[in-house]
């Protein structure tokens, strides 16, 4: 892509495939590159796993992307479209941000609230049909018997763990989700709001990237998942920082009025995100052999470690109610 050529996927899909496109690294299904741009520019090219490339996702990032252009943390679309190779692949081609991702989000959790604030904002003249309204927390909430059923086969020798897990919490979790939901109300969702995407260093003081699950939500599914992914010790772990989880819950005070009384809820419904699923477990695997058992001992880490994350939560919700 050089000269006054406009930055198009087929431009792009054409440098991937000639090999002149950077892999960037990642475990989700999707996969990323980085290519050289028009006029000297570098962009950020996202190819969609071949089976979550619909009508509805194009739709769903398009309806995303409306909303939130001239946010300061958020890279525009440059273009976007299906790529045909074996199967049509969703594409979308952005800036690509330079500057370094953040390994412990703690130190980022009150950016992280203000931009859960502006989604929450940026929502009010969003409308959309209801085919593009969801979050992770979506098929448990209509479907969990299935899901529960599915993932079975699964959850066998050293995941049974996992299997109790899904087995002893579904049901709180759920109920949680539940009372979180507002059926006349939307919130942008970004969907994956942990340190590794949110990049500092760049040309701006922030940029969210890699919004592969945007879309819209009638609850606070971001939030609640940023609630484990931000206040964690560390990356690869789940046990709780008491600090940053009075620090996050304290900003969604004051940012979004969300009583600490709900925090255990915000928990439940985060703690969705965590149930394995059959069919992400099978698409991980397809991509990489080695991804599924990966994928499964990341999940296990985080319910070894959830009542005790539980009883931390409760208690300083508690204490900051008092």
């Amino acid at each position: 892509m050089t000269g006054s050529a406009r930055p198009t996927v087929r431009r792009a899909m054409e440098l991937v495939a000639a090999g002149a496109a950077e892999a960037l690294e990642g475990r989700g299904l999707n996969t990323s590159y980085r290519v050289a741009g028009p006029g000297g520019g570098t962009l950020s090219v996202k190819v969609h796993c071949a089976e979550r490339s619909s009508d509805t996702e194009f739709r769903r990032i398009r309806c995303v992307d409306a909303a939130l252009r001239g946010a300061a943390w958020y890279p525009p679309v440059v273009d976007m479209g299906f790529h045909t190779v074996e199967r049509p692949r969703l594409v979308v081609v952005r800036p690509y941000v330079p500057g370094e991702p953040s390994d412990d989000a703690r130190r980022q959790i009150a950016q992280v609230v203000e931009v859960l604030a502006e989604l929450a904002v940026r929502a009010g003249g969003v409308s959309a049909g209801e085919e593009l309204v969801g979050d992770y927390a979506s098929p448990w909430m209509s479907g969990a018997e299935r899901e529960r059923a599915l993932v079975d086969p699964l959850l066998t020798g050293e995941w049974r763990g996992l299997a109790r897990a899904l087995d002893d919490h579904l049901g709180g979790l759920r109920a949680g989700a539940a009372r979180l939901t507002r059926p006349d109300a939307l919130v942008i969702h970004h969907g994956d709001l942990h340190g590794r995407n949110l990049i500092r260093g760049g040309p701006r003081p922030l940029t969210v990237i890699d919004w592969d699950e945007a879309g819209l939500s009638r609850r606070p599914a971001d939030a609640g998942k940023a609630l484990w992914l931000s206040c964690r010790l560390g990356r690869g772990d789940f046990l709780l920082d008491p600090w940053a989880l009075r620090r996050f819950l304290t900003h969604l005070r004051t940012r979004l009025r969300v009583p600490y009384a709900s925090a255990c809820d915000l928990a439940r419904l985060g703690a969705l995100w965590f149930l394995p699923r059959h069919g992400h477990v099978t698409l991980l695997g397809r991509r990489d052999a080695s991804l599924g058992p990966w994928y499964l001992g990341w999940v296990s880490r985080f319910w070894d470690r959830y009542r005790r994350n539980m009883d931390l939560l409760a208690g300083t919700a508690a204490a900051l109610g008092a």
